[in-house]
């Protein structure tokens, strides 16, 4: 019997080290680096914020809203994760942009605004270096195009943009026009929804334009602080 309840103790014990083992490899070190990779990323979007104009804590803002309108509309939790890195990487390429046209003072001429419109390959290019983040590739991609076909770089149409760039490209769009800008005052949030949903089956999405509606209450924009303290500089945002 003391034989038995010594192999039985040592069963348990190798159990529950095994079981310790598969945590730590399986739930905890990847826990840990998920919230790293976040940080990571997160500092990136901030680095490129304070070339580009873009209000303190945009990417940030705009990260969560379009993860709340991603989880109302039943993404799983896996392609979650890709709509925030993508809406905290989207902008990436406009460090590629000369910062006189990013900080311009008044209207881009046409020749100014291609260049602002190429930071969208200019950011898939330089995702496309970094082998972990292949997925976010379409998405930095996409986040301009429109459902009509009317946006840029390639005009796609419908579902040919991933879904996360279609919920990012809305979302990016309402802090765009909420947010004060050298260019604009801050739309009231009522006008601005009102804008989004008169743009479904146009501009958006109507299925990402229901799902922001029934969330746009329940995760403000202006809730949502930024990561890290940035410069407030005035500066011209393009889009």
């Amino acid at each position: 019997m003391g034989n038995n309840a010594f192999v039985i103790a040592a069963f348990a014990a190798a159990g529950a080290v095994c079981l310790i083992s598969l945590y730590v490899s399986f739930v905890w070190l990847p826990g840990k680096m998920e919230s790293a990779y976040q940080h990571a990323l997160r500092t990136l979007a901030t680095a490129v914020e304070t070339k580009d104009s873009r209000t303190p804590g945009h990417a940030q803002r705009v990260a969560e809203m379009a993860v709340a309108i991603a989880r109302e509309m039943g993404v799983g939790r896996e392609e979650i994760k890709w709509v925030r890195y993508g809406a905290l990487l989207r902008d990436i390429g406009k460090a590629a942009v000369p910062h006189r046209i990013l900080n311009k003072q008044g209207p881009l001429t046409d020749g100014e605004m291609r260049v602002v419109h190429s930071h969208v390959r200019q950011g898939a290019e330089i995702i496309e270096q970094i082998p972990f983040l292949q997925k976010l590739r379409p998405i930095v991609l996409g986040h301009h195009e429109r459902w009509d076909g009317s946006g840029y770089p390639d005009g796609l149409v419908g579902e040919q943009t991933p879904l996360a760039a279609r919920i990012i490209g809305l979302v990016d769009d309402y802090e765009a026009m909420t947010s004060e800008r050298p260019y604009h005052l801050p739309m009231p949030e009522s006008e601005a929804r009102k804008v989004i949903a008169e743009g479904a089956n146009s501009r958006y999405d109507r299925r990402v334009v229901n799902a922001f509606l029934r969330v746009a209450d329940t995760v403000r924009l202006a809730d949502v602080a930024p990561e890290a303290p940035e410069s407030s500089a005035p500066a011209a945002a393009v889009a």
